[in-house]
């Protein structure tokens, strides 16, 4: 034997005292460790699941303890990302966008699996198949969220009350007054039918009621005068629209811990489990923990009728999906069905409208609440009510407030075109989105322009869309970066114009869109103008939707300014993206 082979042996007792050792060590640290505990496996199969907003930090957690339980697909552990996405966005880019690759899809409403199927069907390709009959995680009925005090003098929880009354109230000239409240004009708050579930919803339910049928609507309903009247009628005291609900809640939020809980909105169409969270203080779309409002939030359920979100949830039949990664999504989707109690606790019904401990009244809903339910109809019929919405709804006044501070010469990557190039084709779609009769304004703003000394100056004088809509593209292709960013001055100079000239017919508002902070700096200056757009006439106030355009845009102070007046922040931190977030924004008109 060699000395080589020698030295192996001698060492080879020792080796295996070490790994016994080690044996012991691992051992009893998996005995501490427990069978919940995530287990040490760097290669999960990853998963990407899309879900509508309300329930995505649900399923985050259910992802999280599925991964920690060790389920694993041909050996590998499971990791499911969830991230919140719109479900009409969704549809679009699962038919249209390359880079939307979701293995997993739970929409807040079968109706969106039935629009991917209709849209599958016409443009085939990415999505192969859409399930019949998909799975539902849970459901939450769509109720009139008001504040307690305005549900209670309708009648609630007790009482009967329906999309009727609503109307009723709105064809009121003194509003609230007609009750003998100090509290104005009845307003509603609605999200747009066109991208949002529970707008969509609560517009066929309130066209239900019209028609006065207990069948399921049809298009021949929507064509009955009565129908369109009363849907105006409602329509007519929108504050304003929007894709998402978040920005009503946030307000809601917002007036409430200013004392005036009952100025912003009378009702607003939500899903129940919206409101429960709320009257906790968990805002739909922000994890941020707060403290309760002073005002809950009463879920009425309307007589008259409404419908539920059933949170669908299917495998995506996509061309980038795997069959491990389609049996990995299954049973993802089969463990997150038993997570019934899950789903309770976080204000959810079931399937068959059971409630959980939190339906209660102390909470703002009720347990066991009588309605009609109104089915989703057909997809041509609820494409029927959009149409019939757009005919209808709130039309706009609209001031655009454009930023032409010399930053605005800065290159974006990786388009390698500046700011203002990327501004001014968002602004070119504005006449796009909105309707021929809609009104519309266009003012650039810097430091002091022209001979005046004011640093904003009027491009395009306010007219209906159809009129102005030539003047407004040039205007818009003149646009050119000089100064500094004088934001707060041309901020309340915008609204100050919009309230000379207000129309109590249609949703009043300032869109700004800016890439800086205000120059020379002056919090005062920010303020004044927060306090000036507090104290506005609650009946006559001028919304403002703000964009925090680029990497350097003042948030802080753009967000500021929209919560005062009660309209909405948008950020487009990615300037490239400043289309998609305009688009958003004029969602709300």
């Amino acid at each position: 034997m060699n000395a080589a082979a020698v030295q192996r042996r001698r060492r080879l007792p020792i080796v295996l005292g070490a790994l016994a050792v080690v044996f012991i060590l691992v051992g009893g640290i998996l005995a501490l460790s427990g069978p919940g505990d995530a287990p040490a496996d760097d290669d999960c199969l990853p998963l990407s699941m899309w879900s509508s907003d309300e329930k995505t930090p649900l399923l985050i957690e259910i992802a999280k303890r599925y991964k920690e339980s060790d389920h694993r697909v041909d050996g590998r552990c499971v990791d499911v990302e969830v991230t919140a996405r719109s479900s009409q966005e969704t549809v679009v880019a699962l038919t249209a966008d390359p880079d939307a690759r979701p293995e997993l899809w739970s929409p807040s409403s079968r109706y969106w699996v039935d629009s991917l199927r209709s849209a599958i069907a016409t443009r085939p390709g990415r999505v192969r198949s859409v399930p019949d009959n998909p799975v539902s995680l849970a459901s939450s009925p769509i109720v009139i969220a008001m504040p307690e005090p305005m549900a209670r003098e309708l009648g609630w929880p007790e009482g009967a009350i329906g999309w009727r009354d609503m109307i009723a109230l709105a064809r009121q000239p003194d509003g609230w007054g007609s009750r003998g409240k100090p509290w104005g004009a009845f307003k509603i708050g609605k999200t747009n039918p066109v991208h949002s579930t529970a707008g969509l919803l609560a517009t066929i339910a309130t066209a239900g009621a019209l028609s006065g049928t207990s069948d399921a609507l049809t298009l021949p309903a929507l064509e009955d005068p009565a129908v369109a009247a009363g849907l105006r009628a409602l329509e007519n005291t929108a504050v304003h629209y929007g894709k998402r609900s978040s920005v009503f809640v946030h307000n809601l939020y917002a007036a409430d811990q200013e004392g005036r809980a009952l100025d912003y909105v009378s009702a607003v169409p939500l899903e129940e489990k919206v409101v429960l969270d709320y009257n906790r203080g968990v805002l739909v779309g922000d994890s941020r923990a707060r403290t309760p409002p002073q005002v809950k939030l009463a879920a009425v359920f309307p007589t008259d009728g409404t419908a539920v979100s059933d949170n669908p949830a299917i495998v995506v039949d996509g061309e980038w999906v795997t069959d491990e990664e389609k049996r990995a999504a299954e049973g993802f989707l089969a463990y997150a069905q038993e997570q019934k109690e899950m789903f309770a606790e976080d204000g959810f019904r079931d399937g068959e409208g059971k409630p959980g401990e939190r339906h209660v009244e102390a909470n703002g809903t009720i347990a066991n609440p009588a309605f009609r339910l109104v089915r989703t109809p057909a997809l041509e019929v609820s494409d029927g009510v959009r149409e019939l919405w757009q005919r209808n709804r709130r039309r706009a006044n609209v001031l655009l407030l454009v930023d032409v501070s010399k930053s605005m010469e800065k290159l974006v990557d990786p388009v390698a075109r500046t700011r203002l190039d990327l501004a001014r084709d968002a602004a070119r779609l504005v006449p796009e989105q909105l309707t021929e009769d809609d009104t519309l304004a266009l003012w650039e703003f810097s430091s002091p322009l022209g001979t005046d000394a004011r640093p904003w100056r009027e491009r395009v004088g306010a007219g209906a869309v159809g009129v102005v809509r030539d003047a407004f593209g040039r205007a818009v292709d003149g646009l050119q970066p000089t100064g500094a960013t004088e934001l707060y001055e041309s901020t309340r100079a915008a609204v100050d114009d919009v309230r000379g000239r207000f129309d109590a017919s249609r949703i009043n508002a300032v869109v700004v869109l800016s890439d800086g902070r205000n120059e020379p700096p002056r919090p005062d200056g920010l303020t004044g103008l927060e306090n000036a757009l507090r104290a506005a006439d609650k009946d006559r106030v001028v919304r403002v939707f703000s964009i925090a355009y680029g990497d350097e845009a003042d948030r802080r102070a753009l967000e500021a300014i929209s919560t005062a007046a009660r309209g909405g922040f948008y950020d487009s931190t990615d300037a490239a993206r400043i289309e998609s977030v305009m688009a958003d924004v004029l969602s709300n008109f």
